[in-house]
């Protein structure tokens, strides 16, 4: 099984700037995408598609400067083939082994706002179009190709970190991965009040 994630390295995140300076924005990516690399190694040969070089630990570097959607168009019919986004840290491996073991010419993970979070191709001629609902135009393209789509339902494959509800959720399930004890260790908690808040406290200068 060829897995590639894609990995946006220069200023991630850019909707949690109110909460977090870039700096912490590239780290917290980072973490996000060494988690997801964490749970996806053990199902195939993973390779990170980034538009510049990055040095990483477990999965091989593919450097490519077109937009997301000819680059990995230029590796989808290396069948089977899946694309997982970067920013899923709360994958693990039984959601994964249930991802990979559904049926389906593809095989699709939505993630909560439309998009495309997990998307697996077994069949040659499918052609991606990300952003902007990419989940329903996949389904039409499957359709359309006379392929055979499943969907495939997961809390945890949903939950890509974009904003503040999104860390909220990181904070709350992602016991033990790498991008949780970030946030933590930066002074996020969480405040389980009537309903559960996100908080970060200040640290004082010495």
């Amino acid at each position: 099984m060829k897995i590639v994630i894609p990995f946006k390295a220069n200023n991630p995140k850019s909707r949690l700037s109110p909460l977090l300076s870039e700096e912490e924005r590239r780290e917290l990516a980072r973490l996000m995408l060494l988690d997801v690399i964490d749970a996806v190694k053990p199902f195939g040969d993973v390779s990170v598609l980034c538009p510049a070089e990055v040095e990483l630990e477990g999965a091989k570097v593919l450097v490519d400067t077109s937009d997301l959607n000819t680059a990995i168009n230029k590796l989808i019919d290396q069948v089977p083939v899946a694309v997982i986004m970067s920013d899923l840290p709360l994958l693990n491996e039984g959601v994964l082994r249930r991802f990979f073991e559904t049926d389906g010419d593809v095989v699709i993970a939505p993630g909560r706002k439309g998009g495309t979070n997990m998307l697996l191709v077994r069949k040659r001629g499918f052609r991606v179009s990300y952003h902007y609902g990419s989940f329903f135009k996949h389904l039409e393209i499957a359709l359309k190709s006379g392929m055979k789509a499943e969907i495939f339902d997961s809390f945890f494959s949903s939950v890509d970190i974009d904003d503040e509800n999104d860390l909220l959720e990181l904070m709350m399930h992602g016991e033990g991965k790498r991008s949780q004890k970030f946030l933590k260790d930066i002074g996020f908690s969480v405040s389980f009040e009537k309903t559960p808040r996100l908080e970060r406290r200040v640290f004082m200068q010495p």
